[in-house]
């Protein structure tokens, strides 16, 4: 049998989780809450199910969660959707980026990522015959250098995949960069992958910038989010995408013969709480709080904390603790000091290593004072 994923091992994410778990240490790797759920949306999700929502859901997904959707989608970004021609419920953003990009990839297609960049991108590129042409971010700022990203499109520019707010680094896209985009693409056949799963995680003044929110640039792109991140449940696997009528089409045929559905009640029950008790405001505090007790408790300390404009993560460079590669530096961190992080060298190409690694704060105040002692203390 050919491996066609064979260079790659492992995600990063569940070998972290395993050390953390060997070591009985606290997991700053994975990006999941070690808080509750809100109870109101475990009770609309359990009352989905009393009420027989039980099988098969519209492969689309549930009329209920579309309207929510459509009204969460118009209400921020003022863009109206029809949800029959452009929406579609996925079990899980993941996997609606894995079929995006199944469905529009030619073999020989190129595809810009940004990096670092999160890991499911490149290998999907890849298993489906495309080129990655990245172009980086530089620390500290990870902003982006748009003659580099010009440098790096070309006629064979199939797909741009941005993420924002941007998982590592916490940066953000502000709307100077989305009319650069724009003015790059124009004219082209070239479409843009939006993952924006951190969507009501952003603590900017201007606040969230969706590519929804640009009438130039919504017809060329697909804009992926995820209820997993935004409502605390990410073992739910509950995502959506918005997408041109063509490109949908083209992801809901992939689905059909996939797994079909989401789950049925979960996205009954969401809608529920989206129509009577979802308030984004409430999550970006809830996550600023964190943040600020993050980075003030490490004020002083040896470490150097980089700016977070979103996502509930953090970097930190250790360039003045340790001269370690950060593969080595988390497994240190883990098996001496009872703390498990995400290395930031991953989520490059080639040999490329800043000496940072990632931690998540989305978790209870005491396990981040906790946290935050052992980090002090190196």
């Amino acid at each position: 049998m050919t491996d066609k994923l064979a260079k790659y091992g492992p995600s990063i994410f569940s070998t972290m989780t395993a050390r953390a778990l060997h070591y009985d240490a606290i997991n700053l790797a994975q990006g999941f809450p070690d808080f509750p759920t809100d109870p109101r949306l475990v009770e609309s999700v359990n009352a989905a199910m009393t009420e027989g929502y039980n099988q098969y859901a519209r492969p689309i997904g549930a009329p209920l969660l579309h309207r929510e959707i459509e009204k969460l989608v118009s209400g921020h970004y003022g863009a109206a959707i029809e949800g029959d021609k452009a929406l579609t419920v996925y079990p899980g953003a993941s996997f609606a980026i894995y079929i995006a990009i199944q469905a529009i990839l030619q073999a020989g297609d190129e595809v810009i990522i940004f990096e670092p960049s999160y890991e499911c991108y490149v290998p999907a590129v890849e298993l489906f015959g495309g080129i990655v042409r990245p172009v980086r971010l530089r620390a500290p700022s990870f902003s982006i250098d748009w003659d580099e990203v010009k440098a790096a499109f070309s006629r064979k520019t199939r797909l741009i995949i941005i993420n924002n707010p941007h998982n590592p680094t916490a940066s953000v896209w502000n709307r100077a960069d989305l009319e650069a985009l724009h003015r790059m693409v124009e004219g082209s056949d070239c479409l843009i992958l939006s993952d924006e799963v951190y969507e009501f995680i952003n603590y900017t003044d201007e606040g969230h910038f969706s590519l929804l929110s640009m009438e130039e640039l919504r017809y060329r792109s697909l804009v992926i989010s995820s209820f997993g991140k935004s409502l605390h449940v990410t073992g739910w696997r509950l995502g959506y995408c918005i997408a041109p009528p063509a490109v949908t089409d083209a992801m809901r045929k992939i689905n059909q013969f996939s797994v079909f559905c989401a789950h049925h009640a979960s996205q009954v029950g969401v809608a529920h709480y989206l129509k009577h008790y979802f308030n984004p405001r409430e999550i970006r505090e809830l996550y600023r709080g964190k943040r600020d007790l993050v980075t003030e408790g490490l004020r002083g300390s040896r470490w150097k904390t980089l700016t977070c404009d979103g996502t509930y993560f953090i970097m930190l460079d250790y360039s003045n603790i340790s001269d370690l590669p950060s593969m080595d530096f988390v497994e240190y961190l883990v098996s001496q000091h009872g703390l498990a992080a995400i290395p930031c060298s991953p989520f490059y190409s080639g040999d490329y290593d800043p000496k940072i690694i990632r931690i998540c704060f989305a978790k209870k105040e005491e396990t981040l004072q906790k946290a935050l002692d052992i980090l002090c203390n190196i």
